[in-house]
């Protein structure tokens, strides 16, 4: 399974220390060049999470690709999706990808209209979980970030302790 992954993404795998977990998970793991470029302007703030970004490369767990066609970012950009994102998008149908894994809302909301699978981030966490990729206690560490991260709603934490429950 093909997955592309946006900024968003890989920081917060990052910080629940799960980035080379997630991309295990997967087949094939690629970023868009403006993606990488977006986590590496983070570094003074999150050199942690950007070393992460750049071992999981080194390490070959995922790569970084490069729209060929421009206009596959024109045509992400008349549905209001943009920088990093835009990426994604156009990477995603550029490589024919089976899975856009973002939390942007803009994107999510317009799933149907762009025809992308997405999945996000909590989505990514419970796999890992069921996969038997990390253990409860690590599922748990990553639920507790998440919280921290602010980001989700509190009905994403109650269905991630349902899944939980149920594993």
């Amino acid at each position: 399974m093909l997955v592309v992954k946006d900024a968003m993404v890989l920081i917060n795998l990052t910080k629940m220390s799960l980035l080379q977990q997630s991309c295990a998970s997967f087949e094939s793991v690629l970023i868009p060049d403006a993606v990488y470029d977006e986590v590496l302007k983070g570094e003074e703030r999150y050199p942690h999470e950007v070393q992460q970004v750049r071992d999981a490369i080194k390490q070959k767990q995922m790569r970084v690709a490069t729209i060929r066609d421009k206009n596959l970012i024109i045509k992400a950009n008349m549905f209001n999706v943009y920088r990093g994102e835009s990426a994604a998008v156009a990477l995603y149908w550029q490589e024919g990808a089976d899975v856009l894994a973002t939390d942007d809302d803009n994107v999510r909301r317009k799933r149907d209209a762009l025809k992308v699978n997405v999945i996000g981030t909590p989505a990514i966490v419970i796999t890992l979980l069921r996969n038997k990729s990390i253990d409860r206690n690590a599922y748990m560490k990553a639920v507790k970030k998440l919280r921290e991260i602010g980001w989700f709603s509190s009905t994403v934490f109650d269905k991630m302790l349902m899944e939980m429950d149920n594993d």
